[in-house]
């Protein structure tokens, strides 16, 4: 502090101490603090979460319902009758019978007795069968 000015302080020695009688001012009202999110804005809201989980319980039943579709039209073995699938078994039997030995000449006996070379020649037959079943009719 700058002592060029000097502190003074008030004397209230022999002064009656007096309490105020009469208020200046009203109390202020209570007020509720203002909220951001109101209760419109609340049931907006939960509106739009239970349309997002509506659309996501519909959605799923369309997908189990699909699943449940493509699962149902598959034919069963006893129901497929055609003639690949005779010809198939009948190849892979034939590629079941090796020797058991495990000596180098009988390995090579088994290796020259499968054929391989003509397996991708039903190729297009069985992809143009396909893609006629895929189609749309």
């Amino acid at each position: 502090m700058d002592t060029k000015h000097p502190i003074i302080e008030p004397n209230f020695d022999g002064e009656e101490m007096k309490m105020p009688t009469v208020a200046t001012h009203a109390p202020a009202p209570y007020t509720a603090p203002k909220s951001i999110i109101s209760l419109p804005i609340i049931i907006l809201l939960i509106l739009i979460l239970l349309a997002i989980l509506g659309g996501f319980y519909y959605w799923y039943t369309l997908v189990i319902e699909e699943a449940n579709t493509i699962t149902a039209t598959r034919p069963t073995a006893e129901a497929n009758n055609e003639p690949e699938s005779t010809t198939a078994e009948a190849r892979t039997q034939t590629l079941d019978v090796v020797s058991t030995s495990d000596e180098l000449p009988a390995i090579r006996a088994d290796l020259e007795s499968t054929k391989l070379d003509d397996l991708d020649t039903e190729i297009p037959a069985i992809e143009s069968e396909l893609n006629a079943a895929t189609a749309p009719q």
